[in-house]
This record gives structure tokens, sequence and C-alpha cells, in this order.
């Protein structure tokens, strides 16, 4: 058998990564909906930053696709100039400088400042409003790491216990006869990494079930060693532990979902944010927790005490919800949290309608045949509750301010005043068959909505590509050129695409080395199980 050569090998992958990439060019100048992109900078272990830039759009189906444009290297300083200059590159090179709606990017100040410059080419399409977007599931990091900050001491004695408990073989066969004794089967615990805030979670979410048996055991051993009492573990200790995974549950559930790839994050976005309001407000007041709730509370309304106007939409697009469901979130969150939404529901409300006119002007004479009908399920108790407040703020409220926000946009104030049937507010309700399937009864709207629905509120499709150059450009391999790093994470994600293979948001083993690693007595103490 011809072993073939490495030069043959990369010019076939390099043929291959043209030839498909022709391909994207051609489907991309086909679409009929506007492009929303995300991206972000990253350092391989060679030393070497690269710019990734992906493409998010809806495809003939209505189905969300996920596409790396670009994976380029950047070889000088991180300027908003030169991270323009490289994203603008890699959108000459599709040829759709004209089709992009929104970039979704992380808070750096560089970043921020080459949205400017995007302004002044007039990249943005309907008229600017979405096109730069701050990243979640950044902010969600912010706001749960200036509370971990307050609970450090703590959650800092958890860490010394089952870090000691585990560092001898000897202590651990100790520590695993107190839990048979306890009637608990022995486990080992995984600690924590700073730089990763769910793994404090899970670390804390794994080890509360042995929290007698740890203190037990740890404090036990503390007093033969003479150690002072003050470094023994307490109740308070294990209580702000045990409150503050139900904190990160729902910050780490909120990350989890805004960071979807194959479904529309920005309708879920001010659900989470009602999640996560009420969580700040149930234990505000806590004599224990009081502090970090305060810190995440400050940076939450940092972020989040103007809804930004893409959230807003998401929900308003969705017929169960629409600007009377709207309000009724905003006044929740606001109750929660002392924030005043009022006078932001006016501008909403005014920039839905000045918004709807780009769009009247540019789809207002297309018509479109109806879909078949889709499926209806049953109704949740959820959006039962909010069905029927958004009747009583429709009633009093809506049908009137709506009309008078504009004298045009009949068909926009046609779907604000609709009632839609009541099955049709469950949880399994597919936001883009909708649209797709009554987009001949709003044949604009539908337009505005599937591209409010195409824009995500994370970057982190984009930082799923750092875990494959990762793998890729690792010390063995530092001779890989930057030109076949862009080929092998381009051809690799595309090949995912096809496969809808790239929605793994999670990262399954790193789960697994926190959990169920209890002792296999069968086998030894140094051999566990999953």
């Amino acid at each position: 058998m011809q072993i073939v050569s490495r030069i043959t090998t990369r010019n076939d992958l390099i043929k291959m990564f043209k030839t498909q990439r022709d391909d994207l060019t051609a489907e991309l100048q086909h679409l009929t909906v506007s492009i929303a992109l995300t991206s972000d900078i990253w350092n391989a272990c060679s030393k070497q930053d690269y710019l990734c830039v992906t493409g998010h759009y809806l495809d003939s189906e209505c189905r969300i696709q996920k596409k790396i444009l670009g994976f380029s290297p950047m070889d000088f300083a991180h300027t908003a100039d030169n991270i323009f200059a490289v994203i603008l590159s890699v959108l000459e090179t599709y040829d759709i400088t004209h089709r992009i709606l929104s970039i979704i990017l992380d808070n750096a100040s560089a970043n921020t400042k080459s949205i400017a410059l995007f302004t002044e080419r007039n990249i943005p399409q309907a008229g600017g409003y979405f096109f730069h977007q701050r990243c979640a599931c950044h902010i969600i990091n912010l706001v749960v790491q200036s509370g971990l900050k307050k609970v450090s001491n703590r959650i800092e004695r958890i860490r010394d216990a089952i870090s000691w408990i585990g560092s001898s073989n000897p202590r651990f066969q100790e520590f695993g006869r107190h839990c048979t004794l306890n009637g608990l089967r022995p486990q080992r615990f995984q600690t924590d990494m700073p730089v990763r805030w769910n793994s404090t979670y899970l670390m804390l979410k794994n080890c509360l079930e042995y929290d007698t048996t740890i203190s037990g055991f740890y404090n036990m051993k503390l007093a033969e060693s003479g150690c002072p009492p003050a470094q023994s573990l307490t109740p308070d200790d294990w209580y702000v532990a045990k409150i503050f995974v139900e904190f990160l549950q729902v910050f780490y559930n909120a990350t989890v979902t805004l960071s979807g790839v194959y479904y529309p994050t920005s309708s879920q976005a001010i659900h989470q944010i009602v999640e996560m309001s009420n969580m700040l407000n149930t234990y505000r007041e806590d004599d224990l927790l009081g502090d970090a709730v305060v810190a995440m509370e400050t940076k939450f309304k940092k972020y989040w005490s103007e809804m930004p106007f893409l959230y807003a939409l998401g929900v308003i697009v969705d017929p169960r919800i629409k600007l009377a469901g709207l309000e009724y979130l905003l006044e929740f969150t606001g109750n929660k949290l002392s924030i005043d939404y009022s006078e932001q529901i006016t501008d909403i409300r005014n920039k839905l309608f000045e918004v709807f006119s780009i769009y009247e002007r540019r789809f207002g004479g297309i018509h479109t045949e109806p879909s078949p009908e889709p499926d209806r399920q049953p109704l949740s108790t959820s959006w039962s509750i909010l069905n029927r407040r958004k009747k009583d703020k429709s009633a009093s409220s809506s049908s009137s301010t709506t009309r008078s926000a504009a004298s045009s946009g009949a068909e926009l104030n046609r779907f604000l005043e609709a009632h839609f049937d009541a099955d049709e507010n469950t949880e399994n309700f597919d936001l883009l068959l909708w649209w797709k399937t009554y987009s001949y009864r709003y044949p604009v709207l539908s337009h505005l909505a599937r591209d409010i629905l195409v824009i995500l509120v994370s970057t982190v499709s984009s930082e799923q590509a750092f875990s494959t150059s990762g793998r890729i450009i690792e010390p063995r391999r530092n001779c890989l050129t930057p030109e076949m790093v862009e080929v092998l994470i381009c051809i690799r994600d595309w090949e995912h695409a096809r496969k809808r293979m790239q929605n793994e948001t999670v990262d399954e083993q790193f789960i697994q080395n926190f959990s169920n690693l209890y002792v296999d007595e069968g086998s030894g103490s140094n051999q566990v199980q999953n």
C-alpha cells in the first residue's frame, strides 16, 4: 500500500476546503434572510492568536444553520482597527457585507470600538438596531464571579477539606470507612478550577450529600492535629454552599440555554433574566448570603437595567407573549430588582414600529402561500399563567397603545391585537415553525421575526472552536501553519454542520470528572468508577 505524503495530504485538504467554501459562498448568496455573526479572539497553546467568525442564518427549511466563516490568525495588536479589518476580510471573502444584521462580541473595549467602524461603512441591516450585542453568557459569568468573591472564604474551607481528604490514599481509605458507617458510598471529590465557575458549582453540588460526613471526619482530624477551631467546617459553611448551589443552578441553566445553536436564543433571554432576578430577590436579605447577592445584583443591573431591544423583540414576536406579555415580564423583573422599565417599554414600542417600517418598505409587496398547520401540543401550566396575565393586560392597555404608536403598520397592529388559541402555549412550541406556517398571514412581520430569531445572544458557538483548535494545535503539532489550522477547523465544523452535531454546549467529560467518583471496593481504593 502506497503511503500518501504530507504534501499530498496538505494539498488535498486545501482543495477540499476551497471547494466547500465556494459551495458555502453560493449558498449564502441565495439566502432571502439576513446573517447574524458571532466572533471572539482565542489563543492556542502555540501562543498564536486567532479570530473566529461564525455565521448564523436560516436555510430554506427554516432551520438555523451555524457555519464558521473564518478562523484567522491575529499577528498584531488586538485594536479596534485590526479586529475590524480581519472581520471585514472574512465578510468580503463570502461577499456578504450587505447581509449582516448583527454581531455578538465579548465585552472587550477594542471589540466595542470596532463596531463604530462597521457602522461607518453602513454595513448594519435594519437601521443598525440589532447590530452590536453583548455576549449574555459573558455577563452571566461576571455576575457569578462577583458573588463567588464574597463567599470565597467559606467555599475555600470546603475545598481545603475535600482536597486534604483525597490527597492521601490511607487518609481516603479511613474516610471511606467513615462514609460506610454513615450509610454512604465512599466517593472521591474533584476540586474546582478558578477559571471555570461551573466547576465550583459541580464541586459543591456533588459533595453536599456528604456534608455531615465530611465535616465530622475533617474536624475530628483537625482536632487530633491540634489545629485551631477556626479552621473547622461549620454548618454555616454548608448552608452557604447549599444556597449558593441553588443560585448557581439557575445561572448554570441560563448559560446552557442561552448557548444553544439550533434554536432561537433571543426569545429565551428575558425568560432567563426573569429566573435570575427572582433568585436574587429571594436571597437578598439572607444573613449569610446577602453580601454575595448584593454584589451579584449590582453587576446584574449594570448590564441589564436597560433591557436590550433584541431581547424585547425576541418575546414580542412570540405570539403567546407579544407586547402585553413583555410588559408583564419587565414589570415582574423590575419589581424584583427595583428597576423602573416603564419608559423603556414605551421606547421599545416606538422602536418596534420604526423597525417594522424598514421591513415594510423592503418586503411590503411579497405574498406567500399558506403552509400546513403545526401540530398542537398540550397547554403547560407556566404558559397558562402568562396567557391569563396577557389577556388582562391586553384588554386594558395593549390594543390602544399600539395603535397610537404609528399610523401605519396595519399588519403589525393586527398581529399584536390578535388572539391565539390557548393550546399554542406550550413549552414544545416551535417558534420558527410558527412563523413559517403563518408567513402568508404576516408576510412582512415574518421576515422581521425570522431575522430576530436567528440572532444568538452568546458567542459560545465561536468559543467551541477554541476547544477544537486546542486539540489540533497541541505542543507536538506546532508546525501547523495558520492556514492549515483554518482549513482543519472549517472542514471539521462544516462536516458537523451537515450532521447537526454543533450543539454540544456542555462538556460532558468535564461534568463526568466531578460526579459519581465512587470507590470500586472490589478493585482497591485507588480505582474509581463513574
